[in-house]
């Protein structure tokens, strides 16, 4: 009865590396792909990360004479004294309108740009906001990049208290 024990734990121990070698065999093509599928999409990475590279500085250059945004200055002309709050609204409701209204040149090449187009755009525009009514008029403009506008709001109307 030993002999037949020891014959079947020898075959069942033969079984099992016989085994593991076929996996690891089978396994081992399987990783040998896979190490070189990630070579091939490395590559593939680097040369892809170079061409974004190369875009990146030629879209730079392109942009370097666009402009890319539009920030405003305000001053309020008004013989009434207005509480804080109002003279905050008024500004971001102008800040708002402002750029509304400039949205096309966003993008448009500095040189090209009509920078007298801009005063036509904003003169004499008027906002009513709480009640009150404010003509724009520009005193300054800066064509750049960030384009600077600066606005004197002058209040027409104001509303009746009661």
């Amino acid at each position: 009865m030993s002999i037949h024990l020891f014959r079947s734990i020898s075959i069942l121990l033969l079984g099992i590396i016989l085994g593991s070698v076929l996996t690891n065999l089978y396994i081992g093509s399987h990783l040998d792909y896979l190490i070189m599928a990630n070579k091939t999409l490395q590559g593939e990475l680097s040369d892809a990360q170079r061409q974004l590279q190369i875009l990146k500085e030629s879209s730079e250059e392109r942009k370097k004479h666009t402009v890319i945004g539009v920030e405003t200055f305000i001053s309020l002309d008004s013989k009434v004294t207005l509480t804080d709050y109002d003279k905050l609204a008024v500004e971001l409701e102008v800040n708002k309108k402002v750029k509304d209204w400039l949205h096309p040149i966003m993008g448009q090449d500095i040189a090209s740009l009509d920078s007298l187009m801009i005063p036509l755009i904003l003169d004499n525009r008027e906002i009513a906001l709480n009640g009150n009514t404010y003509r724009l008029n520009t005193y300054l403009i800066v064509v750049n990049k960030k384009t600077l506008v600066y606005l004197n709001a002058s209040l027409l109307k104001q509303k009746k208290l009661n």
